[in-house]
């Protein structure tokens, strides 16, 4: 990469921090939304519901802890790659203002960046026979041909990238064991998102049948 990061502190692993409602991004919302109703075609739509809970917790949690961690780095950027980075990312945030893709370029940099440096400092590696392990169990599960993924050096490098990722991810979830979730208050939160759900799915059936009343008379 052409931008840089340096350490300019030790990491505070032991903030303390309780989220109580979890930020909820559409276009993030509707990416797993997308993922899981492919990956998992025979559950029901209430585990579907739970996975998704599930994954949005994780991810809200991930992000405190990463706004921590990103505090003892410095970031130079480089222009041409948060622009290069940007417009890759404009296909998943289509109709998003320029600005706040760019943001999020620099998050994705700032990210990979931050985690090169964490992985050499606390030795995390993926070996070749995790990636193919992984790819084994891909197989059984998707019964989806891996053959390509491991005869290709490119594709068998990204699969160890993602999980050299979620190994660094599930690491600081770890470390940071005093950033915590207040199930009472987030589960408050997902009713008052269900039965805002439910009044305007109510409205718009009102207003569909006060449309069919006015055709037939």
């Amino acid at each position: 990469m052409k931008s840089t990061v340096k350490k300019i502190s030790e990491i505070n692993i032991n903030m303390e921090e309780t989220i109580k409602a979890l930020m909820i991004d559409r276009s993030a919302l509707e990416m797993h939304i997308r993922r899981l109703t492919h990956l998992f075609k025979n559950d029901t739509q209430q585990q579907i519901e739970q996975k998704l809970r599930n994954i949005l917790a994780r991810d809200n949690i991930f992000n405190v802890i990463m706004n921590e961690v990103a505090r003892s780095y410095e970031v130079t950027f480089d222009g041409d790659e948060i622009k290069n980075t940007a417009k890759q990312l404009e296909q998943h945030f289509q109709g998003r203002d320029p600005k706040v893709v760019e943001e999020i370029a620099k998050k994705a940099i700032t990210k990979s960046l931050i985690f090169g440096e964490i992985a050499k400092e606390w030795n995390i590696t993926v070996s070749d026979q995790e990636v193919d392990d992984s790819l084994e169990q891909y197989y059984k599960f998707s019964n989806e041909p891996i053959r390509p993924f491991k005869e290709d050096k490119a594709k068998f490098e990204n699969i160890r990238s993602a999980m050299l990722e979620e190994k660094i991810v599930n690491e600081l979830m770890r470390r940071f064991s005093k950033v915590r979730l207040d199930y009472e208050a987030i589960q408050r939160q997902f009713q008052e998102i269900a039965e805002r759900q439910a009044a305007t799915k109510k409205q718009q059936e009102e207003a569909q049948q006060k449309e069919k009343n006015r055709e037939f008379f």
